[in-house]
């Protein structure tokens, strides 16, 4: 297997900046791993807070909650702030996991070159 291909696979599967440390691009490799662990920090963080947050409201009173009454619950401890972070963080991920499988793809591909050159000028 190609490195390129195996550069892309391992980034799509495993997350952004795998495939950059297989190729020995250590630093952007950890900017991409320090991106997305970032970006899930910030997800899990309000999911704790929102989860606190429906803790607090459920009393031994209220006994066994419904799914609906769950449901419900949960949206009335949503604000509009808490969901904008929320989905920005969402959207770092997902750009940066495509970044970084394009991204090692196309390192990969320039050290495929290099490494059988000659290969490339019969293909053209």
């Amino acid at each position: 297997m190609k490195k390129s291909t195996k550069a892309a696979f391992l980034s799509g599967v495993l997350g952004a900046g795998a495939g950059h440390l297989y190729l020995k691009r250590y630093r952007r490799g950890v900017i991409l791993i320090m991106s997305t662990l970032s970006a899930l920090v910030v997800i899990a963080t309000q999911a704790v807070k929102q989860a606190q947050v429906i803790f607090e409201k459920i009393t031994p009173e209220s006994g066994n909650l419904t799914f609906d009454e769950l449901s419900v619950l949960v949206e009335k401890t949503s604000t509009s702030g808490e969901l904008f972070l929320t989905n920005m963080a969402t959207m770092v991920i997902m750009m940066v996991w495509t970044f970084g499988i394009f991204d090692a793809y196309k390192i990969g591909k320039d050290q495929d070159k290099q490494k059988h050159p000659e290969s490339e000028k019969n293909t053209s």
